[in-house]
């Protein structure tokens, strides 16, 4: 999945994660939906395609995936049941995490030569 992502993918997730913490209701929830928005924002911010918006969400599906939501395609088309904020800054972190963590193993295991 690393060549399948984007240059502007951790950027386009830090502002989204910004843009869900300060867009929390009084109670600390939000929409699965508005996440979504909030990536879609980033990426008009940013000024990149719309592709790259669409491959950092299936970075932030699979994250989501692997920290155990049996559906993230749906949660983040959801605009009427609310999740806890730190559920959706969780998914939104642990994808950055990912994204630094396959940028440090591809550097550390790039092979030297022909780039095969």
């Amino acid at each position: 999945m690393t060549n399948m992502v984007p240059a502007s993918t951790s950027e386009i997730l830090q502002r989204t994660l910004d843009t869900v913490r300060i867009r929390a209701n009084s109670n600390g929830e939000c929409f699965g939906g508005e996440i979504a928005d909030a990536l879609r924002e980033a990426g008009l911010a940013l000024g990149v395609d719309r592709l790259e918006v669409l491959l950092t969400r299936t970075v932030l599906t699979r994250t989501m995936e692997s920290l155990g939501e049996n559906y993230p395609a749906e949660v983040l088309q959801d605009y009427e049941n609310r999740m806890p904020v730190s559920k959706a800054l969780r998914y939104l972190s642990a994808a950055i995490l990912w994204l630094r963590k396959s940028k440090t193993s591809e550097l550390g295991s790039a092979p030297s030569g022909s780039g095969g």
